[in-house]
């Protein structure tokens, strides 16, 4: 395992933005190397984890964990020019898992809430259509998480891509305990107990 690399890391208030990859399954000596090296032009991060994979339905899971909150400024000056190449390499992990295809996980996590995005079994044009959403999303979703939507302390949300309707959908959110489950009304436009 390397060392954090910190050459071209962005800040955020004068810190350095951490990212953390971790890969259920395997990639390709190409793969991880690729991956690496493009988390590691805006990041700290370090070498990717590898856990098994217990799911069977997907041929790999890469998480990617970004220590920045899910907002505008990520992608268009923290990530900007690497969220592009990003897309691209997604696509050729997915492809080159044939039919089972891969699954894939952002995760945005600052001091108040972890904020999951997940896909799974889609095709290139479907994950495409998802990592181009997710970069426009966040005026949405900003609204959703303000507090007079939010009827109690959100730790962590979660939302899923569907490929049938090719739209984030499906969210889901958790208390600090992780006793309460809410989802999100889109109707009321508030969070309620599920």
């Amino acid at each position: 395992m390397s060392s954090i690399s910190s050459k071209n890391a962005s800040l955020v208030a004068g810190k350095p933005v951490v990212a953390e990859i971790l890969v259920e399954g395997e990639l390709s000596p190409f793969e991880h190397e690729a991956l690496y090296q493009l988390i590691k032009k805006q990041f700290l991060v370090k070498q990717p984890t590898y856990t098994e994979l217990d799911d069977e339905t997907v041929g790999t899971r890469v998480n990617i964990i970004f220590r920045h909150s899910y907002d505008r400024d990520f992608f268009t000056e923290v990530f900007q020019k690497g969220w592009r190449d990003l897309k691209e390499l997604f696509k050729q992990i997915n492809y080159r898992r044939g039919r089972l295809g891969a699954a894939f996980s952002l995760c945005f996590a600052d001091s108040r809430y972890r904020l999951i995005f997940s896909t799974s079994g889609l095709d290139d044009q479907a994950l495409g259509s998802a990592m181009d959403q997710l970069a426009h999303l966040t005026g949405v979703i900003g609204q959703m998480l303000r507090p007079e939507t939010m009827n109690a302390d959100l730790e962590r949300i979660e939302v899923s891509f569907d490929g049938k309707s090719e739209r984030w959908s499906d969210f889901r959110a958790f208390d600090p305990a992780g006793k309460k489950r809410y989802v999100f009304d889109e109707t009321l436009f508030r969070w309620k107990v599920g």
